[in-house]
């Protein structure tokens, strides 16, 4: 009895489709479906599935391309639009491109077993050798505005010393001329002060340290931030040079976090597409965010993404789907494809009957789909996969060295902040003092060469000298 029901049953099926005419919807995308010289006549990587399934099913079928190459979308009112909404409306037996089965589509329309699996990966533009120049690595460990930083806090104290000294009570400029025996008094005027900021910054010696208490602590906190600054360069501008071999080929990164890391290298997706943001992987989310901070990385279709890495000639990078990217790599020498596969999905055909859609799968075995796949997406530039690419002798993979900017030196930063601040306090309390100590004392009496006395203001330490002399 269970046999002549299975019987019964793909007798049905076949039945179904057997001699019928079925109307199709698709997209025009290469290299899946695309218009020959003829009109009316397509093909394809999908042309070249549904002649298959028609030979094993003997069917004939009508492609009619979907004018606003939507797939399908579905609205708040629960409609469908594009493909979709051909076969939920039944205008359309199949829906055969690209068609990603998701939940939300398998709850209106059935699918086949798959015909195509696909990802997300990275077209970038293929490696060449880098122009060697030696001057430029030398500012590559930090970012552009620490550098702009580092010359604003070199003025910044470089005046402060200098007005430390001006102010201060007990700086080298207010030992009197006679006692100066080593003629320090101008240690610190605005050209010196800014000159021994130099000369620390270098590592370099000097000839008199600052004498007041806020003038020796922000010394202090200064030549802190000195050392750890020299300390982070040295070490970045290492990671650059074992990263920058010369005369080889240079792939800024091989995966969605190396490519994260790095910001010499733009990188965008279409406008429409938010997997990234669908990701549960922060990476990716990541991503997500930087590729919408600047309008300029988002691409409306594929092929202004492939042509926009090919102008930037290494300045820019696409994020697409995997089989996309792949077209483009085989058909244009100048392109690659990078980056491990994220966010895999499944193509299928579309069917408005789930019938249909059994008798389609129960054939999908006769497709050479391995076989389709090699003819529609050629190797023309005879390229090797990546993993034998990166293990060439004459390619370097760059390693994820990058600049580093001030959120990452914001310790040093702050440590000197804590310095200035500091010093100048010391300094207002310093001269303050002072003004109260000499106020207290009052005027000293003092008595001049030629016998006349006369008040002179200051302290009796400020006046030892000349009374002495007197």
């Amino acid at each position: 009895m269970r046999a002549v029901l299975c019987v019964c049953l793909c007798l049905d099926i076949a039945i179904f489709t057997w001699g019928k005419e079925l109307k199709v919807t698709s997209i025009l995308r290469p290299p899946f479906l695309m218009k020959t010289g003829s009109p009316g006549q397509y093909e394809g990587y999908t042309v070249d599935v549904l002649d298959a399934l028609a030979e094993a099913n003997n069917f004939t079928y009508s492609i009619t391309p979907e004018q606003d190459g939507v797939y399908g979308v579905k609205d708040d009112k629960g409609n469908w639009n594009g493909m979709m909404g051909q076969l939920v409306s039944k205008k359309a037996d199949l829906a055969a491109a690209d068609l990603t089965v998701t939940d939300a589509r398998k709850m209106d329309v059935s699918f086949t077993s798959p015909v195509f699996h696909s990802s997300n990966r990275i077209l970038v533009w293929r490696p060449q050798v880098p122009p060697h120049n030696g001057l430029v690595v030398l500012f590559q460990p930090f970012s552009g505005d620490v550098w702009v930083m580092l010359m604003v806090v070199c003025m910044i104290v470089g005046i402060l010393l200098a007005i430390i000294n001006r102010y201060s009570p007990s700086e080298w400029s207010k030992i009197p001329e006679p006692e100066d025996k080593t003629n320090s008094r101008d240690s610190f005027t605005v050209n010196n002060a800014l000159f021994f900021v130099h000369t620390t910054v270098c590592w370099q010696g000097f000839k008199e340290a600052p004498r007041s208490p806020g003038g020796r602590f922000l010394t202090s906190m200064w030549m802190s931030f000195v050392l750890f600054m020299i300390t982070a360069y040295i070490a970045n501008l290492a990671s650059f040079l074992i990263a920058r071999t010369p005369d080889k080929p240079i792939l800024p990164f091989k995966t969605f976090h190396q490519m994260e890391l790095q910001s010499d290298v733009a990188y965008g997706t279409k406008s429409w597409d938010n997997f990234l943001q669908r990701s549960n992987d922060p990476v990716l989310n990541r991503l997500y965010f930087v590729s919408r901070s600047d309008p300029d990385n988002l691409f409306e279709t594929d092929e202004e993404g492939f042509e926009r890495v090919k102008s930037y000639q290494g300045k820019f990078a696409a994020i697409m789907e995997g089989h996309v990217a792949d077209y483009f790599a085989g058909r244009d020498c100048s392109v690659m494809v990078v980056g491990e596969r994220v966010d895999p999905t499944e193509q299928a055909i579309g069917c408005s009957d789930a019938t249909l859609c059994s008798e389609l799968s129960s054939s999908m075995k006769k497709v050479p789909l391995k076989d389709l796949r090699q003819k529609w997406w050629p190797n023309n530039c005879n390229s090797e996969p990546l993993s034998e690419f990166l293990n060439k002798p004459e390619v370097t993979l760059l390693t994820p060295a990058r600049p580093l900017n001030t959120i990452d030196l914001s310790i040093a930063f702050i440590l000197l902040l804590l310095g200035i601040i500091v010093g100048v306090i010391m300094l207002l309390v310093e001269v303050y003092l002072a003004r109260k100590k000499a106020k207290k004392e009052g005027p000293i009496k003092l008595k001049t060469t030629n016998g006349d006395n006369a008040l002179t203001e200051g302290t009796e330490e400020e006046k030892a000298p000349i009374a002495e002399e007197c």
